[in-house]
């Protein structure tokens, strides 16, 4: 008997507005139903329906317009190639995005490991533990939710207001990249263990390490993209 996998109600609102989308019962530029439709039909919060819509259109299939609404952006999956040819066009922004990241992030890892508490620790841990089980499955859409929230968390445990919202930013710069570069299982697997050397400093609470494993880590990101990009 195979073991009963825990689904978010964010995570099947999303698989219910995807199956309406390829369904062939909306068309490309047609508007989705509304996030008060939803909620009465789905019997869930409007939180709730934004955060599917977000996730939805960080996978190309929904275009937000302000004021007007959440329309169906393609009604078919998408193939690597599309992918691929994505990732080629923005590489440039991305390469601009993963610089910042690299002098950041390894800032937030030391921060981390000198104000972080255990418990914030802990949580860690087991945002660790989902990713790995992701990635198992090979759940591009929540590898790529778990990778955003891991670098996360590490950001909230410097305590540090103004690093928390600088950071915000550069999640919302890099979410659609990351529901992109996760479509390839290579990737999500060569984020593992890069996630676990950060981890063992933290526990450690080596500062040094922590700094070294993080920008080892943007610079394995910096590689996979241009493995996949290679310049003309």
């Amino acid at each position: 008997m195979q073991e009963i996998q825990k689904i978010s109600v964010v995570e099947q609102v999303v698989s219910r507005l995807e199956e309406l989308i390829l369904s062939g019962e909306v068309s490309v530029g047609e508007k989705l139903p509304t996030e008060n439709e939803l909620c009465q039909k789905l019997s869930v919060g409007r939180s709730t329906v934004r955060e599917a819509f977000r996730i939805l259109q960080a996978k190309g299939y929904v275009e937000i317009k302000p004021g007007r609404g959440a329309f169906a952006a393609r009604t078919e999956k998408p193939a690597q190639a599309e992918e691929l040819a994505w990732l080629s066009k923005n590489k440039p922004a991305l390469v601009d995005c993963i610089e910042v990241r690299s002098a950041i992030e390894p800032m937030a890892v030391k921060l981390a490991i000198a104000h972080g508490t255990e418990e914030e620790r802990e949580e860690l841990e087991a945002i660790h533990r989902e990713f790995i089980e992701a990635v198992r499955v090979m759940d591009a859409q929540e590898i790529a939710r778990l990778d955003e929230v891991f670098h996360a968390k590490i950001v909230d445990m410097s305590h540090n207001p103004l690093l928390v919202d600088i950071h915000r930013v550069i999640c919302e710069t890099v979410r659609t990249f990351r529901s992109k570069t996760f479509v390839f299982p290579q990737n999500a697997r060569n984020a593992i263990d890069p996630h676990e050397r950060v981890l063992m400093a933290i526990r450690e609470r080596d500062e040094e390490a922590g700094e070294m494993y993080m920008k080892r880590h943007i610079q394995r990101i910096q590689e996979d993209l241009d493995g996949q990009t290679p310049d003309n």
